[in-house]
């Protein structure tokens, strides 16, 4: 499972799930204001960050098209 970390006001988090839904991504959202737990126990230390929980496999702040892609190629698909 996609679990994307965020904040609300957070412009990279909101290009983040803009570029996700483009892709058509099916993910989970934690808004670690409001959980901060569930960021404690997955480390994630920035946002946005995505996180696949069946392999531990992250990205980190946001990226281009591309690199999004290439990361869900290489981690989730």
């Amino acid at each position: 499972m996609i679990v994307k970390f965020y904040t609300e006001g957070c412009m990279p988090c909101y290009a983040l799930t803009v570029l996700l839904d483009e892709l058509m991504v099916d993910y989970d959202e934690v808004n670690i204001e409001k959980d901060m737990e569930s960021a404690i126990d997955h480390r994630v230390r920035s946002v946005p960050t995505l996180l696949n929980t069946d392999t531990g496999a992250r990205l980190v702040g946001f990226k281009d098209k591309e690199t999004v892609e290439a990361w869900l190629n290489d981690n989730c698909y």
